[in-house]
């Protein structure tokens, strides 16, 4: 598989039979372009792995909505389009506002990379990051997903998500990141119910070899967790006083984006809360 092109068997994906392939294709020359701005179309179809004739054919419907634009020296970028689409995403997430400051203060405190997380489906996602100005840094970009098992912002929302959350996860599989990856439904289980006790969660290598993070939760009301504030950082410079630090560090700036988040206007129903078509399905027993 071309390193560009959709991964349909990772982790986090769908199963392929909900998928349509043509969708596939579009999008991911979507995040190509995205990626890569000021390609030309036999650029992005060498890196897409498919031909000019079918590149150019996804590219012309994209721009016919405003998607991606083509230059005069025929290259493509994103079009208004997907900046209108951005700017509506971010809206309907005010929690981004709201913590913005918090992970710029925190980032001050630490030097360490901050993000704010938030759930979908099963998986865990990065919906804004403040990177470190350390040379030698862990940083993931927004957008990235890792399934709720890897990383301590996922276990926290399966610490505050509920039995059928967990259920919905063990039935769905635990992919194994790296060799630390918890895989064992009952290992998990003990590790969820600790960072429950906790108020927060330190990860240790279990989604990206030689890095740690250190999470704790953002609550919308009182037991609703609605995102998580992390920070994570390579292993070399973690040691137990630093993670004392930083355990502190984070509960003190999620306790803060608790208070900013509940504090804050009111939004319309699924602003604040889990994204749309996010919520277990019924019935789940508990693991």
């Amino acid at each position: 598989m071309p390193p560009d092109a959709p991964d349909e068997g990772s982790p986090t994906s769908p199963a392929p039979r909900y998928r349509i392939r043509a969708l596939d294709r579009a999008l991911g020359i979507l995040g190509l372009v995205a990626r890569q701005p000021d390609l030309g179309l036999q650029a992005l179809a060498e890196r897409a792995g498919t031909s000019p004739s079918q590149v150019l054919k996804i590219l012309a419907t994209l721009e016919g909505h405003g998607l991606v634009a083509k230059s005069p020296d025929k290259t493509y970028r994103l079009g208004y389009g997907a900046l209108r689409l951005g700017h509506q995403a971010a809206g309907l997430q005010p929690i981004i506002a709201l913590a913005a400051p918090v992970l710029d203060e925190l980032r001050a405190e630490t030097g360490e990379s901050v993000h704010l997380v938030v759930r979908d489906g099963l998986d865990a996602v990065i919906a804004d990051v403040r990177e470190s100005s350390k040379a030698v840094r862990v940083v993931s970009p927004v957008g990235a997903r890792t399934r709720l098992h890897a990383g301590g912002s996922g276990k926290l929302f399966l610490a505050y998500g509920g039995p059928e959350l967990m259920a919905w996860l063990v039935r769905d599989g635990l992919p194994a990141y790296t060799a630390l990856s918890d895989t064992d439904p009952e290992l998990l289980r003990i590790e969820v119910d600790r960072s429950r006790r906790q108020g927060a969660c330190v990860a240790i290598g279990d989604f990206e070899p030689g890095a740690f993070s250190v999470a704790a939760p953002v609550f919308e009301e009182p037991g609703k967790m609605v995102a998580a504030v992390a920070l994570a950082g390579p292993l070399s410079r973690f040691d137990s006083a630093i993670e004392r630090r930083y355990r502190g560090a984070v509960k003190r700036a999620a306790a803060t984006a608790s208070e900013r988040v509940q504090g804050g206007s009111p939004g319309r129903e699924g602003e604040m809360g889990e994204m749309p078509g996010t919520a277990p399905p019924a019935g789940g027993e508990s693991v």
